[in-house]
């Protein structure tokens, strides 16, 4: 038999691509799973960036790395077997004799002879298809030979058997969403191509891309050709237009032109919907095989997702679905607005109001759109897809019959999720004209009531918060009538009292909205005071009870539909909670989620309000450059959409944190805006706005000024069981202690806040200005300094502090002092041993102790490093880097 051709550019990594973007997050990622002994796969359509990847990581190696790159070729047994020889270096001279068996048996005796780790890199794994190729894969993840380390890279699932690596958490599975680029990444790779981008076009192509790396090149390059003499454009659009013509190429030429015409035409006529399940794409198709068009369809990884939720929902990336609709377009124009209108009126039927109106307003049919809102405006609010409600208005404005009290209200209800300052003003000015016009509507009081929402909204928004107080009281006294639009006074009037530190009085506010819009069916909005009460929980300590809430949120029907902006909150609460308990990459991944949800909305919905709370992760992981440029981005937008609450809130971390880094440039502009706002509201600011105050004022020596800001401050979250801002004063009060050398007066206020943070699990202890005082902390816990203080309530247990803050140091602190309470120099001699597999026996004999000695070794192991067996004691000891 003829030997197969050896192609040599299968058998390395491509080519570094000039300019390309360094994503150490990622490689940290592979190398983790790698070391773990994890079969790790990047999984993503074309474009995502997973050969390179692959490349940079192979170029990290220092040991042994094989590169074998896949073509439909290696379905021939002899192919795959004489490349994979190939790539481990095996002798050439061996192949000569074209036996597939004879060569997987070498290469099976190469590997498991291997004395050093090998890196084994498959790339376009899609294309391994046939069982009779398959099965040498399959016989490397069943039963894998001790040194190799296996990453591949898919468009789709691979033809191989993986819920067994699952099982047995061997399997590391990093997908688009993974892989897309974030605002920070996609700001760098602007730089690197030598493009300077406003945040305001960072975060439109992030929105328009979703991450897509093929797609923000292609914008770049649209970029870079509208920049004449170096001038940056002002309009961003037809830039836009241009990346996506590039784009709609790109993928004509990669995969559209290869697919099968019914399949094409599938994907044209379901284009035209945001989001479909198999009912309306057979709607839509006119045939029985939607279901199986879908799958295949995610068989081919083309840019298909499917959606969390109860109905089974797909979406394709907006790249493909611009290219596809253009397509339709293009082609048949009668036909596209045809089928705008059957996809109305099926999801009219189906009740989906808002997706139904977007389709009416699609096929130019208003006076469908107007007779939707006007019967079903309280079904539209409910669904939360809020940026369709908004295009909409826009529409209509001017249109016959849409200047009426009915639009008007619903204009006014999506403004309490948008909290758009300048749509609010204009909306209040509509309703005073429409009253002043048509004189009393059928209900005036709703009317009234709306317009004090809309004013209590803005009051909050624009920091007056004590404003905000008056303007609810007089409103809910002045008109009693319980319906939605009261409800919301009372959110908006629990909102200004969370801001103001008035923790217990917000909770009964925002219990009483809940209660009341869960009776009156409004299950969307009611994740705006959930996510309220949640965050009072974190701030009162109850940290489990916030976990359970936001799960139960992100449970809900309406949280999981596609296209929800209520979508965002669990997401949102669940990274706050995470972030609490120190679990920080967890955190990071459901902030991630929440900003990738408000990027599809108006800026000023919530994404200033996600990024305050991600340069709260960045700073607490030590990453105090991403936080303050994170900081300084919430303020720049918090000012232009006039979110003062916010930007003033922001300027409050961001002082602590100029403090930390002696940035006093910044401390003198944050100050004239302190006292500006101290004249005009006195003492109703925010408590978070006083602690960084006091920080700045010690940090001017004007201690005893310091010192009674915390006395009245540590009144106020006493009584409102404000146990997180508690802690940070006591943080403060022991700096202000130690200032004066009254050492024993720190140690005691240190002692507070380690018993206060162990009872509630408050794992900022550590996260900001708390790190200074880790080694303080650790003399806390010595029974011969608890002695010297007379402290008599018992150190809290050490295996509770370390699981609450390891992970926090092991990201920081050297290996020796990765845990708040160390492992002693022979409780790491006895890790060291277990690692190398020694029975209990062997390691008394090493260490020349007894048997029982060692016993009691192994117990203080698994107390320190919660954990109950070897096995975690090991996995604990390799994500801190306590082994050799």
């Amino acid at each position: 038999m003829a030997l197969p051709a050896l192609k040599p550019n299968q058998l390395r990594p491509p080519a570094e691509p000039a300019k390309a973007l360094a994503r150490p997050r990622l490689l940290q990622r592979l190398a983790s799973s790698a070391e773990a002994g994890c079969f790790t796969l990047l999984q993503a359509p074309l474009g995502y960036g997973k050969s390179t990847l692959l490349g940079q990581f192979a170029r990290t190696q220092s040991g042994r790395c094989a590169w074998l790159r896949l073509t439909p070729a290696e379905n021939q047994p002899l192919s795959l077997l004489t490349h994979l020889h190939a790539a481990l270096g095996l002798p050439a001279d061996h192949r000569a004799t074209a036996d597939a068996e004879g060569l997987w048996s070498e290469i099976q005796r190469y590997l498991e002879s291997a004395g050093e780790p090998l890196t084994l890199l498959l790339d376009d794994l899609q294309l391994l298809s046939s069982p009779s190729a398959c099965q040498y894969l399959e016989q490397l993840l069943h039963f894998p030979p001790p040194a190799l380390l296996l990453l591949a890279a898919s468009e789709g699932p691979p033809r191989l058997p993986l819920a067994h690596l699952r099982r047995d958490a061997r399997l590391t599975l990093i997908d688009a969403h993974e892989l897309a680029l974030d605002s920070e990444e996609t700001r760098q790779l602007a730089a690197a191509r030598e493009v300077h981008l406003s945040a305001d076009a960072v975060y439109q192509l992030r929105a328009g891309s979703e991450g897509w790396i093929s797609g923000v090149l292609f914008w770049l390059d649209a970029y870079r050709e509208a920049a004449t003499n170096g001038q940056p454009p002002t309009d961003l659009r037809p830039i836009t237009g241009q990346a996506y013509a590039h784009a709609r190429q790109f993928l004509e030429e990669e995969r559209l032109r290869r697919l099968k015409p019914a399949l094409l035409g599938f994907l044209e006529r379901t284009s035209v919907v945001q989001v479909f399940d198999a009912a309306l794409a057979g709607e839509l198709d006119g045939g029985a095989e939607a279901g199986e068009a879908i799958r295949q369809l995610r068989r081919l990884d083309l840019f298909i997702e499917e959606r969390a939720g109860q109905r089974g929902e797909y979406r394709y990336h907006p790249v493909l679905r611009n290219s596809l609709y253009q397509r339709l377009q293009q082609r048949d124009p009668q036909r596209l607005r045809q089928l705008h209108r059957q996809a109305a009126n099926w999801l009219l039927e189906q009740r989906r109001f808002a997706e139904a109106i977007y389709q009416f307003g699609r096929a130019r049919d208003l006076d469908a759109v107007l007779s939707i809102v006007d019967r079903h405006a309280f079904d539209l609010l409910r669904e939360g897809q809020v940026n369709a409600l908004v295009d909409f208005l826009g529409e209509v404005a001017g249109h016959a019959g849409s200047d009426s009290f009915t639009l008007a209200v619903t204009e006014a209800s999506t403004i309490i999720v948008t909290n758009d300052v300048a749509q609010t003003c204009q909306c209040i000015r509509r309703l005073q004209g429409l009253l002043r016009r048509q004189g009393a509507p059928r209900h005036p009081q709703r009317v009234q009531q709306t317009i004090a929402f809309l004013r209590s909204r803005l009051a909050y928004l624009g920091g007056n918060l004590a404003h905000g107080l008056e303007v609810t009281g007089r409103a809910l006294q002045r008109f009693p009538q319980h319906n939605a639009a009261s409800s919301v006074l009372h959110f908006d009037r629990a909102s200004c009292l969370a801001a103001l530190g008035r923790l217990d009085e917000a909770r009964g506010e925002a219990e009483l909205a809940l209660g009341e819009l869960q009776g009156f069916g409004l299950s969307g909005f009611t994740n705006l005071p959930q996510l309220l009460l949640g965050q009072i929980e974190l701030a009162q300590g109850r940290g489990e009870a916030a976990w359970q809430r936001f799960l139960a949120m992100d449970s809900q029907p309406q949280a999981s539909t596609a296209g929800s902006f209520y979508a965002l909150f669990p997401h949102l609460g669940k990274g706050l909670v995470l972030l609490q308990a120190n679990q920080l990459e967890q955190a990071r991944q459901c902030l991630d989620q929440a900003e990738r949800v408000a990027l599809d909305f108006p800026h000023c919905a919530a994404l200033a309000w996600v990024f305050h709370h991600q340069a709260c992760l960045y700073w607490a992981q030590g990453e105090t450059r991403q936080a303050r440029t994170r900081w300084d981005e919430v303020r720049r937008m918090a000012s232009q959409y006039r979110l003062f609450t916010l930007y003033r809130q922001a300027g409050a971390w961001r002082a602590r944190l100029a403090v930390r880094e002696d940035d006093q440039e910044f401390l003198l502009g944050w100050l004239e805006e302190w006292h500006w706002c101290f004249r005009h509201y006195g003492e109703h600011l925010q408590p978070e706005e006083w602690l960084a105050y006091a920080w700045v004022q010690r940090h001017l020596g004007q201690h005893a000024k310091a010192g009674q800001i915390l006395a009245d401050l540590r009144e106020q979250v006493q009584a409102q069981g404000n146990h997180r801002l508690l802690l940070d004063v006591l943080l403060l009060e022991a700096g202000l202690a130690q200032d004066r050398g009254a050492h024993a007066e720190a140690l005691g206020s240190l002692e507070q806040a380690l018993q206060l943070a162990s009872r509630h699990a408050l794992g900022q202890l550590l996260q900001y200005e708390g790190d200074d005082q880790l080694e303080s902390l650790r003399q806390l816990l010595l029974p011969q300094t608890r002695a010297q203080l007379g402290l008599v309530e018992p150190a809290p247990p050490r295996e509770r502090l370390n699981a609450l803050f390891r992970r926090l140091l092991a990201g920081r602190e050297t290996a020796a002092s990765a845990l708040i309470v160390p492992l002693s120099r022979r409780e790491l001699d006895v890790l060291q041993r277990m690692a190398r597999g020694q029975t209990n026996q062997q390691i008394a004999d090493a260490l020349f102790i007894s048997l029982s000695t060692v016993k009691t070794h192994i117990n203080h192991l698994f107390r320190k490093l919660d954990v109950v067996d070897r096995d975690g004691a090991l996995r604990s000891a390799r994500e801190l880097d306590l082994l050799d």
